[in-house]
């Protein structure tokens, strides 16, 4: 049978409407009087409703997940965000409410105004996102997950893109690559201007740029027929392509056969590089290089952060996880020509 506020009532020697108050803080109780109805509860195991707990604390015990689910093979990328979301919220002690439509705030807009969350983490942030204006404006605790143009005072969580880029550029050059290709996201991917889309890709090319290194970028959709498109632009562009970054974990596999058939051996003809989680470039064949992107850890930075915000803890305007390389199996000196 479930404990009820009478059992703690009885347990702690109080009337009903005391324990109510304990739990409400609508009146005040005297620390000995709180000591002994909290006890009470503990020893029972008792739950209080979560209307009761929210009165008092003025808080819900949720935040929301603001990701609008892009249809199509992209699904497969966000879900590992999600679900290590999830698991931070829920070692946290917070429930997880996700926010799905495209439609630039209303959610958000709906859930500041009934106070159904405590907080809102915003991802697939755009470079310029009329969402963090939305929140700034609402005074919602947020946080960012990405790194848009303006965070409107709003903290940030992301990659470090920038030393992401030039641990590349640096690693193929000591190895004498001096034509590399980036195959990037699919096109809709930059059509919608997804911040760390562009960052990567532009961190990437200026990185290259500076060492005096060759590049050229395409969009990729992932698809066999697409990967085929995009190499082969990437190999007229540049005829004696060398090196290759790919951050496009649908293009990885379908760009490993397409090589192989183009009789293009990997490492000893072209050195690949894959930013992804190491899962997905190890269970590539041959497993790829690979400078990891750890969304568990991203997640759980970002879930983290948030629950300080919410508690009213000073958080870093920005904070940046760098990515760390794997075993680099399919990189070798660039071949003689």
């Amino acid at each position: 049978m479930a404990v009820t506020i009478a059992d703690v009532a009885r347990h702690a020697g109080v009337s009903r409407s005391t324990v109510s108050y304990v739990l409400s803080g609508n009146r005040p109780i005297s620390p000995r009087t709180c000591e002994r109805v909290e006890r009470a509860i503990k020893e029972l195991s008792f739950t209080p409703h979560a209307g009761a707990r929210s009165i008092r604390t003025r808080r819900t015990g949720v935040i929301a997940m603001a990701l609008p689910m892009v249809h199509g093979p992209h699904n497969q990328v966000q879900m590992p965000y999600v679900w290590a979301a999830m698991s931070a919220a829920q070692d946290a002690g917070l429930k997880l409410l996700m926010l799905t439509a495209d439609d630039d705030g209303a959610a958000i807009r709906d859930v500041a105004a009934t106070s159904l969350v405590d907080g809102v983490m915003l991802m697939e942030v755009q470079e310029q996102d009329p969402r963090v204006v939305l929140l700034a404006e609402l005074g919602v605790p947020a946080v960012i997950v990405g790194s848009p143009d303006r965070a409107h005072g709003l903290p940030c969580v992301d990659f470090d893109f920038t030393a992401m880029a030039h641990e590349l550029a640096d690693h193929l050059l000591e190895l004498g690559h001096e034509a590399v290709g980036y195959l990037g996201q699919a096109p809709e991917v930059f059509e919608r201007r997804a911040a760390y889309a562009l960052h990567a890709r532009d961190a990437v090319t200026a990185a290259l740029a500076k060492r005096g290194q060759r590049s050229a970028w395409v969009t990729c959709d992932g698809s066999p027929q697409g990967v085929r498109d995009s190499l082969s632009r990437l190999l007229d562009e540049l005829p004696d392509l060398s090196g290759l970054i790919v951050y496009n974990e649908r293009a990885l596999r379908p760009a490993m056969d397409r090589l192989a058939s183009l009789g293009r051996s990997v490492p000893e003809d072209l050195s690949v590089i894959a930013l992804c989680p190491d899962e997905e470039a190890q269970q590539t064949t041959p497993a790829l290089t690979s400078l990891s992107l750890p969304a568990d850890e991203l997640a759980r930075l970002a879930v983290n952060s948030l629950a300080g915000v919410i508690e009213g803890q000073a958080i870093p305007a920005r904070q940046l996880l760098t990515p760390t390389w794997t075993a680099r199996a399919s990189t070798a000196a660039a071949p003689a020509h």
